[in-house]
């Protein structure tokens, strides 16, 4: 895992590379495409943070398990971590994972050193991948909400956009493909145009509420940073909605009633939820999903934690 080591990114008689490609990068990691797969791999940039990369790997890896099953946006699977430097491997497959149905009972290893050879050499984890939007949303977006010299220099259509609900985008002559924002107004337009493609704003802030919900009170989790996009589905050109980012996610005592954890994350978050400011409908809707995904035993710190956010929005607006 020294690479990107050879410089040969395609067969001869192809134009598919065989290393994988940058995808996205943040502050903390790179995420890279398996070529012809439906994982990504992401690389923290300093091997001092291999801790924390390998505790997001165990903190997606729960989060899936338990909130998973019947969510509105999908979570990756963690599948597999590795160091190359200490040569950790640990997995988390699922049972006749990658198998053809009549050879599930070959015990296959599908990760090894050498699967992650022509990737830095620093700790990583495996997981699927979010697939870029459908060319015909993409394109769409590039067309009319792109700036006029964006699109004169052909830049390329958005893989991913980030559901910033909670705050009006501004026009901006940058353009990032790998992180379109869509607001409420931008989401609203693309409904309009593409009703059979994409759901009412207010089944997305439901299934957003939903899912906070659940990592609050069902696995103990603070949401941290955690990121809500748009994109595509790998099996088919049609849309897909997920939860991603989980490397600033931490552990709050829920059994505390303290919701200071929770209230602070909620604010730290970019702006993907509805600022809760009582009244206003999207706001409203995503109050009641959150209560109503909420477990029984939690139900009073539930409601303790939504008043106190409405409680600190109020305070900033008292304060401009």
């Amino acid at each position: 895992m020294s690479g990107p080591l050879n410089p040969q990114s395609a067969s001869e008689g192809s134009t598919e590379t065989t290393i994988p490609p940058r995808i996205g990068a943040g502050s903390f990691a790179a995420v890279y495409a398996s070529p012809g797969r439906a994982i990504a791999i992401k690389v923290v940039h300093s091997q001092e943070e291999a801790a924390q990369i390998r505790a997001e790997y165990e903190i997606l890896h729960a989060i899936h398990t338990q909130c998973d099953a019947d969510s509105f946006f999908a979570i990756p699977r963690a599948l597999a971590f590795y160091d190359p430097q200490t040569h950790e491997l640990h997995t988390h497959l699922p049972p006749g994972y990658g198998q053809p149905l009549r050879a599930r009972a070959l015990a296959a290893k599908p990760y090894n050193p050498t699967f992650f050879a022509n990737l830095p050499a620093r700790a990583c984890y495996v997981m699927d991948r979010c697939a870029p939007l459908p060319p015909h949303i993409g394109e769409a977006i590039r067309t009319s909400m792109y700036p006029a010299k964006a699109v004169a220099a052909a830049t390329p259509i958005p893989i991913i956009c980030r559901l910033y609900f909670g705050k009006e985008v501004r026009p901006s002559a940058f353009v990032n493909p790998a992180n379109f924002p869509l607001d409420v107004a931008r989401y609203r337009q693309l409904v309009q145009n593409f009703a059979e493609d994409l759901p009412p704003i207010e089944e997305v802030i439901d299934g957003m509420a939903e899912l906070l919900a659940k990592i609050h009170w069902d696995t103990g989790y603070d949401g941290r940073d955690i990121e809500f996009v748009l994109a595509g589905a790998p099996y088919a050109p049609v849309v897909r909605f997920y939860l991603i980012d989980f490397n600033q996610v931490r552990e709050f005592d829920r059994q505390s009633g303290d919701v200071t954890a929770l209230v602070d994350a909620f604010f730290a978050n970019d702006p993907y939820y509805p600022r809760p400011i009582p009244g206003e409908p999207l706001y409203d809707v995503f109050k009641q999903a959150y209560l109503r995904s909420c477990r029984s035993e939690y139900r009073a710190s539930a409601e303790r934690f939504l008043r106190a956010i409405e409680e600190h929005q109020a305070s900033r607006a008292a304060s401009k």
